[in-house]
């Protein structure tokens, strides 16, 4: 762990250990109520990620406490409707079939990020259909939490954001559970899909891979994702005060081996609803792209009647 300290300024600790990360997530005053806002950096950073990731006042989930009953019952039931996704999922599946296509080698990076958003925004709408302004909206809302500078405090930044998150909210009536899946989750997906096309390319050894196997290595956790202390403790002898902001690294702690549970964050009371629908998704898509044969096919990809969607470069 690395923390960073000046008194009344900055209070962050960074952990990119798994072993770390895991102890650091059962302390009950690590938490992410977010309602102290000092020293003056900290307040910095959560106010600019709190106003990035809430709608009208809203938090999106993943912002929300522990304790938050609303969010708990929203949790428990969104994982088990997407478990039950997660065992339907086959090659047969009109998503998994457009995603293959692009893995066997067609369409570009735009093109992978319309059809990622609208197989995760079909699990809260079914007749959800992404295009080149809803990826678009999706890469804004993603990059909204790390803005810097004056250019983050601008009004036509703030106007971009807001317009964003209304654009993905709308589609997903609502929604903030589909929200952030829409907005901000699915690129992590995106990067699991591009691991994938570069197995694949790999036709001397494409056939090494099971599908199983995939659904584990394409796997990728959120960059980092916060947590604040509600009170003072101590871990691996690195002491906190009360509103000290912790940067759980997930991405670099799940190069460690045997650190997989960074992706979802299995086993904790924040644990990702996806768990098990990501992974499913990741091997009916690999097993269907290899179906389709070894030869790329040519053209554009073509969507099916009942959810076409546009596919223009962003």
């Amino acid at each position: 762990m690395k923390r960073t300290r000046f008194p009344g300024l900055i209070d962050i600790v960074q952990v990119s250990n798994p072993e770390d990360i895991r102890e650091l997530v059962r302390h009950r005053q690590v938490d992410r109520r977010f309602d102290g806002r000092w020293p003056l950096l900290n307040g910095f950073l959560l106010g600019r990620v709190l106003r990035a990731l809430s709608l009208h006042g809203r938090r999106l989930p993943t912002l929300r406490s522990r304790d938050d009953q609303d969010r708990n019952v929203g949790q428990e039931s969104l994982w088990e409707k997407l478990n039950d996704r997660a065992a339907s999922l086959t090659a047969t599946n009109p998503d998994v079939q457009l995603l293959a296509h692009w893995l066997h080698g067609l369409g570009n990076d735009s093109e992978l990020g319309i059809l990622t958003q609208q197989a995760v925004g079909r699990l809260f709408v079914a007749s959800y259909t992404a295009d080149s302004a809803s990826w678009e909206a999706a890469l804004i809302l993603n990059a909204a939490p790390n803005a810097k500078g004056i250019a983050a405090f601008s009004p036509r930044f703030k106007r971009r954001v807001k317009m964003a998150k209304q654009m993905l909210a709308d589609k997903v009536n609502g929604d903030l559970a589909g929200l952030h899946g829409t907005g901000v989750a699915l690129h992590n997906l995106v990067k699991g899909f591009h691991r994938m096309r570069l197995l694949y390319s790999d036709i001397s050894r494409r056939s090494e891979w099971t599908h199983e196997a995939i659904g584990k290595e394409c796997l990728f956790a959120p960059t980092v994702v916060l947590r604040q202390a509600t009170a003072a403790s101590e871990q691996s002898e690195c002491p906190y005060h009360k509103n000290t902001v912790f940067l759980l690294e997930l991405g670099s702690a799940q190069r460690h081996s045997d650190a997989k549970d960074m992706v979802f964050l299995n086993e904790t009371w924040s644990r990702c609803p996806a768990e098990k629908w990501v992974p499913a998704l990741l091997e009916a898509v690999w097993k269907c792209a290899c179906d389709i044969g070894a030869e790329p096919l040519r053209g554009s990809i073509s969507q099916p009647a009942h959810g076409r969607s546009q596919t223009e470069t962003v």
